[in-house]
């Protein structure tokens, strides 16, 4: 369902008047990615559930006043985001968090039906590759290729210009594509080698 959709289809029950299916399709379309982005920042499960709950409830009692808005997904991960910082400052937990210490986890790389011809290494080594990327990179890659954001809309949730959020995908892809050269390379390499071994004449025979 595209952004657009999701934003009527919510604006939707509050034309008629139904607040609690409201909150409900609410929730059921962004809390779970809402909560996984925020623990990100707040390691602590429950804090985040607190703090993702808080913000959806907050959302919820707009009401119809979000017709304004854009994109919804991005209004409440921007909302999660600061949620997060001023729960953290307030714990006194951080003065300014460096993104070395934001926990950044990717979903395992799954192929589609296209790659399924792609190799269990290959794709292990692409895995790494990504792993691999400095924490800004990572979370950039992270929202585009997980929670399906466009460069721009990722650039409104972590404060950052479109110009930043092209480079660091761009060195996200220059990694990838290292990787799969890499691995690529030393596949010929290996098949040659083979292929050259069993090429190779039997001295024995031959006397």
């Amino acid at each position: 369902m595209m952004h657009e959709e999701i934003l009527r289809d919510y604006l939707r029950f509050w034309e008629h008047h139904d607040a609690e299916g409201a909150y409900r399709f609410l929730s059921k379309h962004f809390y779970v990615p809402a909560l996984r982005f925020c623990m990100h920042w707040v390691s602590d499960e429950e804090d985040a559930k607190e703090l993702v709950y808080d913000v959806l409830m907050r959302v919820w009692q707009k009401g119809d006043h979000l017709r304004k808005i854009r994109n919804l997904k991005v209004y409440i991960f921007v909302a999660v985001r600061n949620a997060a910082l001023n729960f953290l400052q307030q714990q006194k937990k951080i003065h300014t968090l460096s993104w070395d210490e934001v926990d950044i986890r990717l979903s395992p790389l799954e192929p589609d039906p296209a790659q399924l011809l792609i190799s269990s290494e290959m794709i292990s080594r692409i895995q790494d590759a990504i792993d691999k990327l400095p924490p800004k990179c990572k979370m950039v890659f992270k929202l585009i290729r997980e929670e399906g954001f466009r460069n721009k809309d990722v650039a409104e949730i972590l404060h950052i210009s479109v110009n930043t959020i092209d480079n660091h995908l761009a060195l996200a892809m220059r990694k990838i594509s290292e990787a799969i050269h890499l691995y690529t390379q030393e596949n010929t390499e290996s098949s040659i080698q083979k292929a050259t071994t069993r090429k190779k004449p039997d001295k024995n025979a031959e006397s």
